[in-house]
């Protein structure tokens, strides 16, 4: 399995019909696929939570940054466990909460 940042259409073209081509199973039956997302610059924000009848709950909030550094696209710089207090934070978790 690869993991790979185009810089446009033409280089995503070819990094998918790359992966199409790869074998990725054991299982001669399974059919390949490929994932693309739009990269999105800035922090990366995570809201872990739990649900039990219905009823949703923040156990954790996490902020990431990344970024390229030494030739990689996507390098770890930090991890933060964050309160999930504040303005901006509350906001945040009730926008995923609503997600649920």
């Amino acid at each position: 399995l690869g993991v790979g940042r185009a810089s446009g259409e033409p280089q995503a073209r070819h990094m998918v019909e790359t992966l199409l081509a790869e074998r990725v199973s054991l299982d001669t039956e399974a059919e390949g696929g490929a994932l693309c997302q739009e990269v999105l610059e800035g922090e990366e924000w995570v809201v872990d939570t739990v649900s039990r009848a219905g009823e949703h709950k923040c156990v954790a909030l996490w902020r990431y940054g990344k970024g390229e550094a030494n030739g990689a696209p996507f390098v770890n710089f930090y991890d933060e466990l964050r309160p999930c207090a504040g303005e901006g934070e509350e906001r945040l978790v009730r926008y995923a909460l609503a997600g649920i």
